[in-house]
């Protein structure tokens, strides 16, 4: 059996009256409940047992078998789901183990690829895929996952402030944590990539998403490991180990999956060389085989001083039978390394012959660029290729409004409100709209630079300095509190500025852009973008 995938988390529970043995049982139950397509009994997972599933996929069958191992102290259960191939005679094993030391919970999650004896071909590559237990778990609002103390939520962490650049630089320097995935975020679809590797590569990967701003912050602090402009790059848990990164045409693809199954290619094999073995069911079977024989010597000997010669019997019976479960316990092991240590000396003597480890490992090859084209030191305008909004488009405007958020390192923000009411207005003008929308994000990045003004009247000094016609009052939006406050992180806002943007023209051409000043905050915040709000 090649093992393909590993991940392994700590669980904790999110409140105090939780057991997290017990909810994270109710979630493999869960699954399997989704897997057999029928209702299972919440306490299925007390006493081993098999069951068939649901057929797979392309119509296979798929089984599900489990054993419940060990004592009070320690024990584990072991959920084995075997998804059959019958075309290649491989099947795909997922594995899930449940333990319990003690006090301390953790939760196993494996995937492996099983060949019959008789198929003597090159294994296929695998298409790895999160198994779905690992959202069963994220969903249970009872435990949290962690991994070395990093909680796994699935979400990628957005990093735009200099107090966010430093904790981020001193993370990266620590080894005791797992690799970044750091992507500069100035498009739609690299958003998208960044939700779905955060989704989709949990207990792999934390993903970090940086602007403009934050990414040359990172650069100033710690050269070399800002990701190159609308690209990412890959930082393992050894900071020294040499970085790889990804291009625009990967991280801004339109199929956000593209990154992902990189990324699973990259990482999968890693984490099957860094955690070993199921430790938390091997605990548990010994101490249920150890538990066994202390049993069975205490009836011995309670036997033998009570004369009964019956029970002693029986009694050393049963301390045989727990020495030869210990015995085979511990061949198993024994065989199991002893096939660990063949494979690795098989790769040692004979690289050529690793398919099935190879073709997940060439990828990290083929994705280190020459050095030449690593080096992403040369400054970059962010305000280049900036898209142009569609009339009547609200992904246009979203396209948009994230490029000028990020070239105006967040100075300037947009609400929902602001992409919607572009798409309900169908304005003719919207190059005309387009370009004011630039003119203003310059403003506010101007504005809140830092650097100390004087602005005796802030409209005439957007007009001179920018070429913007700017409107700071307006009577009849000031006396309806509808129309002129709107509510943002939460705090209410004032929507009464706004920029002018064609004006003297029939009502379906008269364009606006309504903003608040947020100088707590240090930027503009866009409400509507499109006509006249009366």
């Amino acid at each position: 059996m090649q093992v393909l995938y590993v991940v392994e988390f700590s669980v904790t529970p999110r409140h105090a009256d939780v057991a997290p043995y017990r909810a994270t049982l109710d979630s493999v139950t869960s699954w399997l409940t989704f897997l057999a397509s029928r209702e299972l009994d919440r306490q299925l997972l007390e006493s081993s047992g098999d069951m068939a599933l649901s057929p797979n996929l392309v119509g296979a069958s798929r089984t599900a078998v489990w054993e419940v191992a060990g004592t009070d102290d320690v024990k584990a259960v072991r959920v084995e789901i075997r998804d059959d191939s019958p075309d290649s005679g491989t099947a795909f094993v997922t594995r899930v183990t449940v333990g319990q030391t003690g006090a301390a919970t953790t939760v196993r999650v494996s995937m492996a690829r099983e060949s019959s004896p008789i198929w003597l071909s090159p294994a296929p590559a695998a298409d790895i895929r999160q198994p779905g237990i690992v959202r069963s778990l994220l969903e249970n609002d009872q435990i949290i996952l962690s991994i070395v103390g990093q909680e796994q939520d699935a979400r990628y962490i957005q990093v735009r402030t200099d107090a966010e650049v430093r904790t981020l630089a001193s993370a990266i320097q620590k080894p005791t944590r797992l690799p970044i995935l750091l992507i500069h975020t100035r498009t739609l679809p690299a958003l998208a990539m960044a939700r779905q590797v955060a989704g989709k590569l949990v207990g792999l990967v934390r993903v970090v998403t940086l602007d403009y701003r934050a990414s040359r912050a990172l650069d100033v602090d710690l050269p070399g490991y800002a990701p190159p402009r609308a690209g990412a790059r890959l930082i393992w848990s050894d900071p020294s180990a040499r970085s790889i990164t990804f291009d625009d045409s990967r991280v801004n693809a339109d199929d956000p999956d593209i990154l992902r199954s990189d990324l699973m290619r990259l990482l999968a094999p890693v984490s099957v060389l860094a955690r070993g073995l199921d430790h938390a069911y091997r605990e548990a079977r010994r101490a249920e085989i150890a538990d066994r024989d202390r049993d069975a010597r205490a009836r011995a000997e309670q036997a033998a001083a009570e004369g009964d010669l019956v029970a002693e019997a029986a009694a050393l019976r049963a301390e045989v039978s727990a020495a030869r479960a210990s015995a085979e316990e511990w061949q198993r092991l024994a065989t199991d390394e002893e096939q660990r240590a063949d494979r690795f000396q098989a790769q040692a003597g004979k690289v050529s012959d690793l398919e099935a480890q190879i073709e997940q490992l060439t990828i990290a090859l083929l994705a280190i660029p020459p050095s030449s084209e690593q080096d992403d030191t040369a400054e970059t305008d962010p305000w280049d290729g900036l898209p142009e909004l569609v009339s009547g488009d609200s992904d246009s405007a979203e396209d948009l409004f994230l490029h000028l958020e990020d070239a105006s390192s967040g100075r300037i923000a947009f609400t929902d409100r602001a992409a919607s009411t572009w798409k309900k207005c169908k304005y003719p003008f919207s190059d005309e709209m387009t370009e004011c929308l630039v003119k203003l994000a310059r403003v506010a990045a101007a504005l809140y630079d830092g650097t100390e003004r004087s602005y005796p009247h802030l409209d005439t000094w957007i007009r001179d300095e920018f070429d913007l016609k700017v409107s700071l009052q307006d009577d009849t939006i000031e006396k309806n509190s509808k129309m002129r406050y709107f509510d943002y992180d939460g705090a209410t806002h004032d929507r009464t500025p706004h920029v002018k943007v064609r004006d003297h023209a029939p009502p379906s051409q008269v364009g606006r852009i309504h903003f608040a000043l947020h100088h707590e905050g240090r930027r503009l915040i866009v409400d509507h973008v499109g006509l006249k709000l009366y």
